[in-house]
């Protein structure tokens, strides 16, 4: 970063220095040392707040896609470590948006003070505005908080900007920011100039309603894949899996749980001529005359609301399926065609749920 020193007339002098990407803000440790050397001078305890510094931000340098961004190089809420990249940061506190797209032609750069702080005794890590923030236990430099940040345009002028403190999404994907899904072409299709056009989408990463990492809802994860009997949902729930699955407010269980009898309806051998097979079409309330009763067996389900969003490490310690005190159940003895997937969601029983996440859970 180049540094230089801005005296305003009646004021104390102000720090500056320009944003580049990667470099951690050395002047931040700079000043607070040059504070409590002052402070020691002076025989007074430094106080919880210090020094003013001025950081300029080249506009090509306010996108999500800033690789210090990407790394999710911030530690701390509101209080951020010295190392904490302010871009970042500055996403994190709403004051821009975490967007592929850099800011408009017009924008020249942004400018943002911070006030140097004293080391915390731990950072606390969330959610907000689409940018997870880490958790740290205590800094040995310095920390900093966000005081003011403006666009300053090309043509002369600034405009003042204003943080969104507050907002917590648990519907956009947090490690996606963009508002249209990316695609990306395997390793597969670059070789081979007939197969460039085809794309596969990356899988999006959603964090629940436990801020733990689970996959955006798509019907491919849940669908049946193949031919092959054991890698069937349906399959796999039997072995022991739990599937979880989120709405943007609730989560639920779906689970197998054990096994019924039913009767079934076999034809007899002349019965699958084209009279018979109409004649059945037309009384499909009635039995065939010539139909012979049959008892098989089928697997069923239970499909139920858990009572509170628990972190795994917690399910897992109660077991899974959970309990009868965590869950309330809406369905139960349901057969496997009564649980209908769409690209939207799921029908279990005619009723539809609109899901954002899934989540398969077992015990191993």
């Amino acid at each position: 970063m180049s540094f230089k020193l801005i005296t305003v007339t009646g004021k104390a002098e102000v720090s500056s220095v320009v944003y580049k990407v990667g470099e951690c803000m050395q002047e931040l440790i700079k000043l607070w040392k040059e504070y409590e050397a002052s402070q020691a001078e002076k025989n007074s305890e430094s106080s919880s707040s210090g020094p003013t510094l001025e950081i300029r931000i080249p506009a090509e340098h306010v996108t999500a896609t800033n690789r210090q961004v990407r790394g999710g190089q911030l530690w701390g809420t509101d209080i951020y470590t010295d190392d904490s990249d302010l871009v970042a940061v500055l996403m994190h506190t709403g004051y821009c948006r975490p967007t592929a797209s850099p800011p408009p032609p017009a924008i020249q750069e942004l400018r943002a003070t911070i006030q140097v702080l004293p080391r915390q005794d731990c950072y606390i890590s969330t959610l907000r505005n689409n940018v997870r923030s880490r958790a740290w236990g205590a800094a040995i430099g310095c920390s900093y908080r966000v005081e003011r940040c403006c666009i300053v345009k090309k043509g002369g002028g600034s405009i003042d900007l204003e943080p969104c403190l507050t907002h917590t999404s648990t519907v956009e994907p947090t490690l996606a920011p963009v508002a249209v899904e990316r695609t990306m072409t395997t390793r597969a299709a670059a070789s081979n100039a007939l197969r460039q056009q085809r794309f596969v989408r990356e899988v999006t990463i959603q964090y629940n309603l436990c801020n733990e990492p689970w996959i955006k809802y798509s019907i491919s994860i849940v669908a049946d894949k193949g031919l092959k009997k054991p890698l069937y949902t349906s399959a796999r729930l039997k072995k022991g899996e739990v599937l979880y699955l989120e709405t943007h407010s609730c989560r639920y269980e779906l689970c197998f749980s054990g096994e019924k009898m039913a009767k079934a309806i076999q034809q007899s051998s002349h019965a699958q001529n084209h009279e018979a097979e109409a004649e059945k079409l037309q009384n499909h309330h009635s039995h065939s005359a010539n139909g012979e009763c049959e008892n098989i067996v089928v697997d069923v389900f239970r499909w139920s609301r858990c009572k509170k969003p628990l972190p795994q490490k917690v399910m897992r310690s109660v077991g899974i399926p959970l309990p009868h005190e965590h869950v309330e159940v809406l369905e139960e003895n349901l057969e496997w065609e009564d649980v209908q997937w769409s690209q939207t969601g799921v029908w279990v029983a005619g009723k539809e749920y609109i899901l954002a996440r899934v989540h398969f859970l077992s015990m191993i």
